[in-house]
């Protein structure tokens, strides 16, 4: 018999469906900050991609945690973990005891730590770190865990880093071929204020015509609030001579530096003028009532108050340092002050309180960039390729 084989159909053969790639993050969550809130930004979208599976252990039970259980995020949270290192260890050893991690991805340096004894002792593949900022070793306890994070950076699969400026510090010991830059993003959806700029101010006391420079950020020495005050008194006498309202000043957040800049400002003109609001969860309502953001920081990664700020349409004048310069453009987006001079930083900001057209161009520029180039969605979407990479790499 003659077989018709010409125009048979072949039975389909449907692709291997490979199966969900196991991630496991290991965070700080007793602060919060911007890389907590980075994140937290990372693992809400990452908690929504199909290929994943997603677990966490959380060093502490701070916002962060409440940020992953709202996203139904499997999460281990640990108590009180500045005692006991080795206690940490055994808590998460037992809990990840049975779960097939193909990924354990790390933020911090003692967290980095945790996750590499945890691969070891469960056979994960693969380790992926995430550098947020330049270390800031206040002990000599800290400096060491900073030294054992450099000298086991060959363990790791990939380390990523949210700036160029943070690269050229990892080339100096992780394997440049292992450094990936994904710069930080921010939700745009979540990122805004029902207040108008008049409202906003009036919840902080402040009168609606008067000009508000302000902050948000961690009160320690890196951030160089003593430089923000500086120039602060500088803007308040060049406000009076061009005329206009004498501006307030409003600093958002907490740490160790607090008692010192009030004692700064005791007795001086700044004293009734300027907010210290502690750390606020309504920070876009802050931002909000600012008429410009003041960055004066010895350095930063990459901050999402500037991602913030921009997105919400309130001018930026910064240092030029860290990876700031990688999304202000000076004079098209934003401004950038390359001195530590407080006076420099002041004459940089008046033209923003008193040009109408132009902080309305900065504005309007910056929305424009966060928008096209740091949503979180593609920041999620490349870490997934990096997952996918390191999981599939012959896909």
């Amino acid at each position: 018999m003659k077989l018709a084989l010409k125009h048979a159909r072949l039975p389909r053969i449907s692709p291997a469906v490979k199966p969900r790639i196991s991630i496991c993050h290991v965070v700080e969550a007793d602060i919060w900050a911007g890389a907590e809130a980075q994140i937290a930004i990372l693992l809400a979208e990452l908690s929504q991609e199909p290929e994943l599976s997603l677990c966490a252990i959380a060093l502490g039970e701070g916002r962060l945690a409440d940020e992953l259980q709202a996203c139904n995020i499997d999460l281990k949270v640990i108590s009180r973990p500045h005692r006991r290192f080795m206690g940490c260890y055994r808590e998460a050893r037992d809990w990840l005891r049975g779960r097939d991690v193909h990924v354990i991805h790390s933020h911090k340096s003692k967290e980095n730590i945790l996750a590499l004894l945890l691969a070891r002792k469960f056979g994960i593949r693969h380790i992926v770190r995430t550098q947020h900022g330049l270390p800031e070793p206040k002990t000599l306890k800290d400096r060491a865990v900073y030294n054992l994070e450099r000298m086991t950076s060959s363990s790791v699969s990939r380390v990523i880093c949210v700036s160029s400026d943070l690269r050229r510090h990892l080339d100096g010991y992780a394997n440049p071929g292992k450094i990936e830059i994904i710069r930080n993003a921010i939700n745009l959806s979540l990122v805004k204020s029902t207040l108008s700029k008049e409202a906003a101010k009036r919840r902080l006391g402040i009168p609606e015509q008067a000009p508000v420079i302000g902050t948000a950020a961690r009160m320690e020495p890196v951030k160089r609030l003593d430089l923000f005050l500086a120039a602060a008194q500088h803007i308040s006498a060049k406000c009076i001579c061009h005329g206009l309202r004498n501006p307030f000043f409003v600093i958002a957040g907490e740490g160790s530096e607090r008692d010192r800049m009030e004692q700064l400002i005791g007795g001086t003109v700044l004293e009734r003028r300027i907010r210290f609001l502690g750390h606020r969860d309504d920070i876009y309502d802050i931002v909000r009532a600012m008429d410009l953001l003041l960055i004066t920081s010895d350095h930063e990664g990459l901050p999402t108050v500037l991602l913030e700020a921009m997105a919400l349409g309130t001018p930026v004048v910064s240092r030029k340092v860290g990876g700031i310069p990688e999304v202000v453009d000076d004079h098209v987006n934003g401004v950038l002050v390359d001195s530590s001079d407080p006076l420099c930083i002041a004459r940089a900001c008046l033209p923003v309180l008193t040009g109408g057209n132009f902080a309305l161009g900065l504005a309007q520029a910056a929305r424009q960039k966060v928008t096209q180039h740091f949503s979180a969605e593609a920041n999620a979407a490349e870490v997934v390729r990096i997952y996918r990479a390191l999981e599939y790499p012959d896909s």
